[in-house]
C-alpha cells in the first residue's frame, strides 16, 4: 500500500514530462490544461494502485494516454494521424531511460555537481527546481531582482551541464 506522502515528490518529479507528453498530443491549450488537471486527479485518487517497483512516470503517462483518448472521443477530434495505438506507443516510448546505467550515472554526476556549488547557488537551484518555487517567490525571499535570478540560474545550469559532462567523461575514460 502506498502512503499518500509519497505521491507529491513522485508527481512533482514527473510533472514536466507529463505536461510535455500531454502537450504533444493535445494541441488546444485549454483542453491540454483540462486533461492535465484530470490526469492529476486520477493519479492522486488511484495512487494506492501504483506499483512502486515500476517508474512513476510511465504509470502516469499510461493514465494520461487513456485520458487523452477519452478527450479525443468526447471532442470527436481524434486526428487520423494519431490513432489510439500510436498514442499508446508514444506513452511507452516517452519514458526516459530511468533504469539505464547511463541515466543513473548522469543523475549521480548531477547530484555531485550540485553538492559542490556554493551554498547560495545550491539554495537557488534547490528553490527553483527541487522546491518548484517561481522566480517571483525566490525574488521575494532573497531580495534579488527577477532578472538577476534568471541570469544566475542560466549561469548555474551551464556550470552544472559542464560539470556533469566533465564527470561523465572522466568516468568513461576510466573504463
Amino acid at each position: 500500500m502506498n502512503h499518500p506522502d509519497r505521491f507529491l515528490p513522485l508527481f512533482l518529479a514527473a510533472q514536466p514530462d507529463l505536461r510535455a507528453f500531454i502537450g504533444a498530443m493535445v494541441r488546444d491549450p485549454a483542453a491540454r490544461e483540462d486533461v492535465f488537471q484530470e490526469v492529476s486527479m486520477i493519479l492522486w485518487k488511484s495512487f494506492q494502485k501504483y506499483d512502486p517497483n515500476r517508474p512513476f512516470g510511465a504509470w502516469a503517462r499510461g493514465i494520461a494516454a487513456r485520458k487523452i483518448l477519452e478527450d479525443f472521443r468526447l471532442r470527436s477530434k481524434l486526428p487520423e494521424a494519431m490513432p489510439p495505438e500510436v498514442i499508446e506507443e508514444l506513452a511507452l516510448g516517452f519514458e526516459p531511460e530511468q533504469t539505464s546505467d547511463a541515466w543513473q550515472s548522469r543523475e549521480r554526476a548531477l547530484q555531485q555537481c550540485i553538492q559542490q556549488l556554493p551554498q547560495r547557488s545550491g539554495t537557488l537551484v534547490a528553490d527553483r527546481y527541487a522546491r518548484g518555487q517561481s522566480i517571483e517567490e525566490i525574488s521575494d525571499n532573497t531580495g534579488m531582482s527577477a532578472d538577476s535570478i534568471y541570469q544566475a540560474l542560466s549561469r548555474l545550469r551551464k556550470q552544472l551541464r559542464d560539470c556533469v559532462t566533465r564527470r561523465l567523461n572522466q568516468t568513461n575514460n576510466l573504463l
